[in-house]
C-alpha cells in the first residue's frame, strides 16, 4: 500500500501551459501562449504563433480562460479599426481571482473590425507604476 502511494504522489504528469479558447462566426480556437514565463515575469519563452479567426465587423468574441488563468489575474486588449478606418484600442478591467472564466469582448460600433485580440496573464510581480507584470500572452489576429 506504501509503495502505491509513492508512486501515485511521485510521478505526476506534465503540466501543459494553459489554453486559451475563442469563440466567434460559429468557429471555435483553443491556442496555447505566445510567450510563457515563470511566476514572476522573468525567464520568458517564446511559445507559439498567434491563433487566427474569422470574425465579421461588429461581431463579439467569446473568451475563455484555463482555470489557473481564472485563479490569478488577467486581462483581455484588443486592436480594432473603425468606420473611418483608424485602429483603436480596447482593454478588459483585470479579470480573474476565480470569479471569471470568461468574458465577451465586443467592439464599440457596429461596423469596426477587430484585427487582434491578446489575453495577458498577470504574474506575481508588480512594476514600479503598480501595474502586475505579464506572465503569459495568447494573441489571436483576425481574419477578415
Amino acid at each position: 500500500m506504501a509503495a502505491s502511494a509513492l508512486v501515485l504522489t511521485g510521478c505526476g504528469l506534465p503540466q501543459h501551459d494553459p489554453e486559451v479558447t475563442f469563440y466567434a462566426n460559429g468557429k471555435t480556437i483553443r491556442i496555447e501562449p505566445t510567450i510563457y514565463c515563470n511566476a514572476v515575469g522573468d525567464n520568458c519563452a517564446e511559445k507559439n504563433a498567434p491563433g487566427t479567426l474569422k470574425v465579421p465587423p461588429g461581431k463579439v468574441v467569446q473568451i475563455s480562460v484555463d482555470g489557473r488563468l481564472a485563479d490569478g489575474l488577467w486581462e483581455v486588449v484588443c486592436v480594432y479599426e473603425n468606420a473611418a478606418r483608424v485602429q483603436e484600442g480596447c482593454s478588459s478591467p483585470l479579470l480573474g481571482k476565480g470569479d471569471n472564466f470568461s468574458y465577451t469582448l465586443a467592439v464599440p460600433n457596429q461596423n469596426d473590425q477587430l484585427l487582434r485580440i491578446e489575453v495577458h496573464e498577470a504574474a506575481g510581480a508588480v512594476l514600479a507604476t503598480g501595474q502586475p507584470l505579464m506572465r503569459g500572452s495568447w494573441v489571436v489576429d483576425i481574419a477578415r
